[in-house]
């Protein structure tokens, strides 16, 4: 990645090499290594969870680097020749009931109780 981009593509592959130590940590060698893949690789993707990158060719995966992700906002990515896509990190909800749902009930149950005593 020493050498000044000379076309469109070469330039937008360097970026998105960049792009990727703002979300992992990567060394020299691993960006010369990104972005050779993916020169040489034209259909070729790079699937990142929070501490690998895999290199797919077809589905299949023809390489693998360890690299720890350093965002905690994402979970992994996904870069090839046309786009980088990151995936965003995912907090599952506890309980299951929100209190807004909780309260109407109560109210409900409220209404519904002075109702029956005023019918007495």
């Amino acid at each position: 990645m020493n050498k000044e981009p000379e076309t469109y593509e070469e330039l937008i592959r360097k970026k998105r090499c960049v792009d990727l130590t703002q979300h992992y940590n990567l060394t020299k060698d691993d960006l010369d290594l990104i972005y050779n893949f993916l020169e040489k690789n034209p259909d070729g993707m790079i699937l990142g969870s929070t501490n690998v990158l895999s290199f797919m060719v077809k589905n299949q995966i023809v390489y693998s680097i360890v690299s720890r992700c350093i965002n905690s906002s994402i979970d992994g990515l996904t870069l090839s020749k046309n786009y980088l896509r990151l995936k965003p990190h995912y907090t599952p909800s506890s309980g299951g009931h929100s209190s807004g749902g909780s309260s109407s009930n109560n109210n409900n149950n409220n209404n519904n109780n002075n109702n029956n005593n005023n019918n007495r």
